[in-house]
């Protein structure tokens, strides 16, 4: 388990190797690449804000070399501006990027679920995943599912949410339809992941909340087994349309005599 997703932390340092870089490179050479690093995480991330901001701070490294090139060689005051203003961007730039580390990482950790949509910030995504009333595209349902995982601590639980995640990835490739019908079907398991956590987090050891929580932890089993059950349904209803295809097509050639019995 890595810091801010369930990935290893080895996964976890690869995608911050250019943040950490930025850090190591003080020197502006010629300018600070902190927007550059930005820039390249609010792409693969889809984040607007962070798109905004890496191009504002682009901006004022260009200024701050331009003044540099421009003053270099003397000692007026408008130089030491430069060199300050140049510190300045390096300690703010460098402080954001090291803020949206874990935003950035469980982006990322989502992205390699399903693809990703550009969203304003991730603190108003992550309202939206843990505040809205209804499922209603898989992205959320698949967003809210990554949220409690990492919040809940029991790992049979997070087993549980990792196989619904795989089943419904896989549902959702074979039939879009089927996998909107799903969501219908099985919202009900956020909200029993929701209250999970809340019994967790409370940290009461009485008889009243462990048996609260077993049964939760009983539902979501069983949730994951249901679910289980109904993606190989449907590949057993594939399965069965494929061979009734198959065999029209072998009595077809058969017809034609370009095949022997």
């Amino acid at each position: 388990m890595g810091w801010a997703t369930k990935k290893n932390k080895a996964w976890e340092m690869r995608q911050l190797l250019w943040t950490a870089i930025s850090i190591v490179l003080f020197i502006p050479l010629p300018i600070h690449i902190h927007p550059l690093v930005m820039m390249s995480q609010a792409k693969k991330s889809k984040v607007r804000s962070w798109y905004a901001a890496a191009w504002i701070l682009l901006a004022i490294e260009i200024g701050l070399m331009v003044s540099f090139f421009t003053f270099f060689g003397t000692l007026s005051q408008a130089m030491l501006f430069t060199l300050g203003g140049s510190m300045l961007s390096y300690v703010v730039g460098n402080a954001l990027l090291l803020n949206q580390a874990k935003p950035y990482l469980q982006r990322l950790e989502l992205a390699e679920v399903r693809p990703l949509h550009w969203i304003s910030t991730p603190n108003a995504q992550k309202q939206l995943e843990i505040s809205a009333p209804t499922i209603d595209t898989p992205q959320l349902f698949v967003e809210r599912l990554l949220h409690w995982r990492k919040e809940i601590e029991n790992r049979n639980i997070q087993k549980d949410i990792d196989n619904i995640l795989r089943l419904f990835q896989l549902l959702e490739k074979k039939d879009s339809r089927e996998a909107e019908k799903f969501l219908v079907r099985h919202s009900t398991i956020v909200n029993v992941l929701m209250q999970y956590d809340e019994l967790e987090n409370a940290r009461l050891n009485n008889m009243t909340t462990t048996e609260s929580k077993n049964k939760l932890e009983n539902v979501i089993r069983q949730a994951a087994i249901a679910v289980e059950q109904e993606v190989t349904n449907q590949f057993k209803m594939g399965m069965l349309d494929v061979s009734a295809e198959t065999d029209v097509y072998l009595q077809t050639l058969k017809s034609r005599n370009l095949l022997k019995d």
